[in-house]
């Protein structure tokens, strides 16, 4: 067994079929297959089936895959870290939320790379829970998340702010005949959330849950600029974080019964390598606290 065979197995189990490993990696498709084989010859064990919809693992190829992936992992990490030394440009791979990146990504834009230009920064948009897996499996070095309470003891976290997720509406949209608005009040009314990997949409949800109120969702997307669109023509309601809709004339703000808030942190994993990059960025935002812009005190 060989690095090179690994990391064609574990391409084939992202890519599910050779052609599209084969493609990835720019190498020939025998060439994958033969890497297979030999593995497959080593071990005595069959590693795929083959269907017509692609690659799948066998319980031995499952075995071997959960036993392997720490490794390409690690080599992965191994080769990022050698790669960024190797560079007079240090790249830093950050996660961020929608509406968190559409707050501060200004500011990271606009005041920290012009003090670091030898930083280039590799942004990944996604929810709390994809963000967190791809800084686990090391994909990523710093995420920007919401969350409530205490982060998981394999976390490293900067505490920077705490909003509020408040809903929101058409200036000249929804009426409703009191606030603040509880669940019930918005029981046959449209929503468009965020997709459930997002942490604002479990609040929300747990907040119709908690009075037995099944909420009427119309739309879910990963897209801020869609939220903000479908709210803005009157379609649906929404929600978002307070200092977001505050910068929107269109927009208004609906006070909600029991308040929601999320706590902002920058968080990456404890134990990792600390680049030079990671380093400077948690440095500059620990001391110029982007979200200073938008909250008072």
């Amino acid at each position: 067994m060989n690095l090179t065979q690994l990391k064609y197995f574990h391409t084939i189990c992202s890519c599910r079929t050779v052609s599209a490993a084969a493609e990835h990696l720019f190498v020939s498709q025998p060439s994958l297959s033969n890497a297979i084989k030999e593995l497959e010859r080593e071990f005595g064990v069959t590693l795929f089936s083959r269907h017509h919809s692609g690659m799948v693992l066998t319980a031995e190829g499952e075995a071997f895959y959960k036993m392997t992936k720490e490794i390409i992992i690690q080599i992965e990490e191994t080769e990022h870290t050698m790669r960024e030394l190797g560079k007079e440009r240090k790249i830093l791979r950050l996660g961020v939320p929608p509406m968190i990146g559409s707050l501060i990504l200004p500011y990271i834009y606009n005041e920290f790379l012009p003090r670091h230009n030898d930083i280039k920064l590799d942004i990944t948009e996604g929810g709390q829970h994809e963000l967190q897996s791809k800084l686990s499996d090391e994909v990523l070095d710093m995420i920007f998340i919401p969350h409530n309470g205490s982060l998981p003891p394999d976390k490293v976290s900067l505490n920077i702010a705490r909003l509020e997720i408040i809903c929101c509406v058409s200036k000249d949209g929804f009426k409703f005949n009191h606030i603040p608005i509880s669940p019930k009040d918005l029981e046959n009314v449209p929503l468009v959330l965020f997709k459930n990997s997002f942490f604002q949409t479990d609040e929300i949800k747990k907040w119709f849950n908690h009075s037995g109120i099944k909420p009427d969702i119309l739309l879910q997307t990963e897209q801020l600029s869609t939220v903000q669109s479908v709210i803005s023509n009157k379609v649906a309601v929404g929600f978002m974080f307070r200092e977001l809709v505050d910068m929107r004339e269109d927009l208004i703000c609906i006070p909600i019964t029991s308040p929601l808030y999320a706590d902002i942190s920058l968080v990456w994993k404890k134990g990792s390598y600390l680049s030079d990059s990671m380093l400077a960025f948690s440095q500059y935002i620990k001391k110029n606290n982007p979200f200073n812009n938008y909250i008072a005190g």
